[in-house]
């Protein structure tokens, strides 16, 4: 019977994320969500539905990783102003990461290696066991690190899920806040300023992509680092 009940869950799971990688891939809310200027288009139609629409994009981002974020947040500042597209893409963002973080506790450990590679799986855990609540705020911190996997490993973790909510909300705010500045001044760019802004966002994509497995390994190795000097490398709750 528990392994009947096991795999419905693991069978229900897949076809939920099956569901929202076909509505991501295929169907039109594909192309919004990838494409800034027809979010800003699609989302400037529903008025007060607007922040529920963006909370709901930015729950989704967090569960289907084809979505990016970083988009949604510089709609959100465009369209609400920084403070109040911060707090849009936040709630949605934290919904996101405790719901994560609740199904890893929920379901353990055979939930989340479905879901994250194993290597990754291999380094993060033993990051996390050795330095806990330090490594975790600063990989929430960061950029280019697999925080949303992190959020499942750290659901495994005995940390109190209010503390790791608070570690996601201080860590990940800043950038949410940055993004959604610079979503919120857009309008104001003359042609020369988006022109140099276009440059360097193409400049940073070629680098990230062409550095894209070794960028996340050397900030990996640097929050190691960071997280060593703080807790002093011993293991969390010893």
């Amino acid at each position: 019977m528990k392994k009947t009940k096991v795999f419905l869950l693991f069978l229900g799971i897949i076809l939920i994320s099956a569901f929202l990688f076909a509505v991501v891939k295929w169907l039109p809310i594909g192309n919004i969500v990838t494409d800034q200027q027809k979010l800003v288009e699609w989302l400037s139609q529903y008025g007060f539905w607007a922040p529920i629409i963006s909370i709901v994009l930015h729950i989704l981002q967090v569960l289907a990783a084809p979505i990016p974020g970083t988009a949604i947040d510089a709609v959100n500042g465009l369209l609400f102003g920084p403070w109040l597209g911060t707090l849009y893409s936040m709630t949605g963002l934290l919904i996101g990461s405790m719901l994560l973080m609740w199904l890893a506790r929920r379901f353990g450990r055979p939930l989340v290696e479905r879901y994250v590679d194993p290597e990754l799986m291999v380094r993060l855990d033993d990051m996390v066991e050795r330095y806990g609540m330090v490594f975790i705020f600063l990989v929430f911190l960061l950029p280019f690190l697999p925080d949303d996997a992190l959020c499942l490993l750290a659901g495994l973790t005995t940390f109190p899920l209010a503390a790791l909510f608070l570690l996601a909300l201080v860590g990940r705010t800043p950038g949410v806040f940055v993004a959604n500045l610079l979503g919120s001044e857009a309008k104001s760019l003359t042609a020369w300023q988006w022109g140099i802004a276009v440059v360097l966002l193409m400049i940073t994509v070629v680098l990230v992509w062409r550095y894209r497995k070794i960028l996340p390994e050397k900030i990996l190795s640097f929050v190691e680092n960071i997280s060593k000097r703080f807790s002093g490398g011993e293991d969390p709750g010893q």
